[in-house]
């Protein structure tokens, strides 16, 4: 029995994104056994809510084990190194998918306050999420920090950040605290990843778009993250081309381990915009050239979604400054950034045993851990 009481049902906790993504697997019967691995870019220090979080995994994929899957962590408390894995969770995808967000928020929340001594002040959350409200009055705007912090504290944060005009948020908890009837999201880098390992990196990208499109409501913005393997461009055209007038969008969420395809990394104002105009993950210079290929191939209806790191009001600013500067650049931003935290991050980095992750990342052996389940 576990010594934690966990509520009985995940669902309302859990990225929208991530149920999404369990159900078309599930039509497409896609359900092979992966590798995520857990790490928190900040460090050094004491890891927590290790403990927390993997009683979240036995209670809410108690037949792992009897599957074949396996969990490896550093015990509750363990010193470690910033970027170092701190778990390695497998398992089949379909018993996984949809766990990420509750375990990712367990251990971010633990190890900030075992390490910088504080909680969310929820003034702050809301005074920072209506400064970005108003220097970006007709941007689509939705909460994604839900993974950033503990579940039960994410419907009183997605009510702080909603009540400042916020367009939604990424859990249904969440959203129903702000007056939304449900959580917003579409594809995550797991989904890709999956179709990457059924069809080939190179459509992987078009395939869990299509996939998603076949499954999911009409109701739902069809979006497509572009980013899991750095062609962002190549993969976004070849997306639009063949979902027509029923793509949407695209997500850029290049991570800060390289440039974005047709990115200019020596963008000469990347200095003034603290390293956001060029240089890696996603910046103004990548986003330009998105909209310019989309825009050159005839798809100028398909918008533009930015995520990763627009917390910061500098973030924004460059951006913003970026379209008075070229004119029309993005519509939308999932923002989760909006409080400090020391934020957990969870990728598969292995499908059926063999190394396969987004572009930046990659499996790494840690002999430090120990099985837990």
């Amino acid at each position: 029995m576990s010594a934690f009481t966990l509520p009985n049902n995940h669902k309302p906790f859990t990225d929208a994104y991530f149920l999404h993504s369990r159900n078309i697997l599930e039509r497409d019967g896609l359900n092979p056994m992966v590798t995520y691995e857990v790490f928190i870019r900040n460090g050094p220090g004491e890891v927590r809510g290790v403990d927390e979080a993997v009683a979240m995994i036995d209670t809410y994929a108690p037949e792992l084990a009897a599957r074949g899957g396996s969990l490896h962590a550093l015990p509750e408390g363990s010193r470690y190194e910033g970027g170092e894995p701190l778990m390695h969770i497998r398992g089949p995808v379909q018993d996984l998918i949809e766990l990420e967000t509750m375990y990712l928020g367990v251990l971010a929340a633990e190890t900030t306050r075992a390490n910088a001594g504080h909680g969310v002040d929820l003034e702050q959350v809301a005074e920072r999420a209506r400064k970005i409200r108003e220097l970006c009055p007709d941007k689509e705007l939705i909460y994604f920090g839900s993974r950033h912090w503990r579940y039960d504290d994410d419907a009183a944060i997605s009510k702080a950040v909603l009540e400042q005009g916020w367009d939604g948020a990424s859990t249904e908890v969440g959203a129903r605290a702000g007056g939304f009837s449900h959580g917003l999201g579409t594809i995550p880098h797991a989904l890709v990843l999956v179709y990457a390992h059924a069809f080939g990196r190179e459509t992987a990208t078009l395939k869990a778009t299509d996939a998603f499109n076949r499954n999911i409501d009409k109701s739902v913005p069809r979006i497509a993250l572009v980013d899991s393997f750095n062609r962002e461009i190549d993969d976004t055209l070849a997306t639009a081309r063949a979902l027509g007038e029923d793509l949407y969008a695209v997500r850029l969420d290049t991570p800060g381990e390289h440039p974005a395809q047709g990115a200019d990394p020596e963008d000469r104002d990347a200095d003034i915009y603290n390293g956001f105009w060029g240089g890696s993950g996603v910046t103004v210079s990548g986003t330009k050239a998105m909209r310019e290929a989309l825009d050159a191939a005839g798809f100028e209806h398909v918008n533009i979604v930015l995520s990763s790191g627009f917390g910061e009001l500098d973030k924004v600013q460059a951006f913003l400054e970026g379209e008075r500067r070229h004119g029309r650049l993005f519509e939308a931003m999932g923002i989760g950034g909006l409080f400090p935290a020391w934020h957990a991050t969870s990728d598969i980095v292995q499908v059926e045993g063999r190394d396969l992750a987004k572009e930046g990342r990659g499996y790494r052996a840690n002999p430090r851990m120990v099985r837990m389940l």
